[in-house]
């Protein structure tokens, strides 16, 4: 039980820790904004909470199938991963965990 209040508290302080380094680099960002500080932390902190349930305004739905949303979206440059790329960086790998030496051990040159 006292393992999970140490952990709990942890948590705690390091939320904490968080908001107020963003509370002291959004005093630096805001130079002549009005009422910079903790106030105003959290008058914007509750705001973001109050904003949560809102719908955006302005928006409307669209109303697409799926064949001409990815017909809208296709991708003419290559994926994020190409495979002759991830087959060199895994060759890569490869040789170098296998002429890697470990701790302790001793092995010729090849």
């Amino acid at each position: 039980m006292i393992t999970f209040v140490v952990w709990v508290l942890a948590s705690l302080v390091l939320a904490a820790a968080v908001f107020l380094v963003a509370n002291v680099m959004e005093r630096r960002d805001a130079a002549g904004d009005d009422a910079p500080g903790l106030r105003r932390f959290v008058r914007d902190f509750a705001s973001g909470l109050r904003r949560r349930d809102r719908v955006a305004e302005g928006t409307a739905p669209v109303d697409t199938d799926m064949d001409d949303f990815f017909a809208a979206t296709i991708e003419s440059a290559p994926g994020y991963v190409d495979a002759e790329e991830l087959s060199d960086v895994l060759q890569r790998a490869r040789a170098q965990a296998r002429t890697t030496l470990h701790v302790g051990t001793v092995r010729k040159p090849e």
